[in-house]
């Protein structure tokens, strides 16, 4: 930004059209990201912010992943509930994964630093103590997963209204995920039931959908505005034209043992561990020196393949740089993962 003066910064070196959309924003809003040192706004997060600022429809906004499509959603919708803190939860966000969750929280707690804006999250993690305490003091921000909004609605009935009474922004991460399928089913049964508690005298909560780009437009828009889709903006971030590589690897556990010259016939020998080896040894070559996520076929799957991998890393003489996440997991080592996949070493998640 040029300055650190809220009335009259904008992002250096941009167009009219985003000096108009950082305009927009609360002035607290801008300060924040002058004190984040952002050099300017994303074309999606411009044109979200004019979309949602200069206007009352809802947005699906649909781009690759690390966009900015958070900060899109967010930075107009905190502008818009500012000056209202407290007496509701004022903005809901619905993601499909803790981890996500938590991620988002430390993100959306950055942008809320000037605004006194409370931001909360909600999942089997969070401790009861936090919990009661929105309960008995709606504000800000939640985040929650589909389930854990499952039973709030369930097990918290008397308190709804006074939770989602003031509500002005529902914001649903990764849509895309919840199109098709019981989980998006759920989802929208969910949406009309937070409806219900809306106080008739407050302005309609608006939906702000979060997706990767999907061919047929107007399915997400009919899943957020089933009765008026039209009234769905559409923002598509087309990207920077990032090249996507593929390679397949495919391993036969008996050649390998015939490579490693032991006998296949020989039933001590497994030709499973002899292919977690070789996928294991890849991975050593193939993510090293930067961060990665793997996705396994199964939970078993993810032990053996990062034991087997920072053995590999051992023998090579290199620090050890893969990591476990998944349910199983107790709250600290998920959270220790996370934390270490934001740090600046490198590490490779395998999930």
């Amino acid at each position: 930004m040029a300055s650190d003066d809220a009335t009259s910064s904008q992002p250096a070196g941009t167009s009219a059209g985003l000096h108009a959309a950082f305009d927009l924003l609360d002035r607290r809003v801008q300060r924040q990201l002058y004190a984040m040192k952002w050099p300017s706004l994303r074309p999606i997060q411009v044109d979200a912010i004019k979309a949602y600022l200069g206007g009352s429809g809802h947005l699906m906004l649909m781009a690759e992943t690390a966009a900015g499509k958070t900060e899109a959603a967010f930075l107009p919708v905190l502008s818009s509930i500012a000056d209202e803190p407290t007496g509701s939860v004022r903005a809901l966000y619905v993601g499909p994964l803790k981890a996500l969750i938590n991620d988002q929280f430390a993100r959306i707690e950055d942008l809320c630093t000037h605004l006194e804006m409370p931001v909360h999250r909600w999942h089997g993690d969070v401790g009861a103590t936090k919990k009661d305490a929105l309960i008995k003091q709606p504000s800000g921000v939640l985040l929650i997963t589909p389930e854990s909004l499952e039973s709030l609605l369930v097990n918290r009935t008397s308190h709804l209204n006074d939770l989602f009474g003031g509500l002005r922004a529902l914001v649903i991460d990764e849509l895309h995920a919840f199109l098709e399928g019981e989980r998006g089913v759920h989802l929208a049964s969910l949406l009309r039931r937070i409806a219900r508690y809306r106080d008739p005298q407050q302005p309609e909560s608006r939906l702000l959908g979060l997706s990767a780009t999907i061919g047929d437009q107007a399915i997400g828009q009919r899943y957020l505005s089933p009765d008026d889709p039209d009234r769905v903006v559409v923002i598509v971030d087309n990207g920077d034209g990032t090249e996507i590589r593929m390679r397949l690897h495919g391993y036969d556990g008996h050649a390998l043992i015939s490579e490693a010259g032991a006998d296949p016939a020989d039933e001590d020998v497994a030709p499973e561990a002899f292919v977690d080896a070789a996928i294991a040894e890849d991975l050593v070559e193939h993510c090293r020196g930067h961060s990665n996520l793997i996705f396994a076929n199964a939970k078993g799957d993810i032990e053996i393949i990062a034991d087997t991998a920072n053995e590999g890393c051992r023998n090579a003489g290199l620090p050890e740089s893969f990591l476990v996440h998944h349910g199983s997991l107790s709250k600290e080592l998920r959270e220790d993962t996370e934390e270490r996949m934001k740090s600046d070493r490198p590490y490779t998640a395998i999930c």
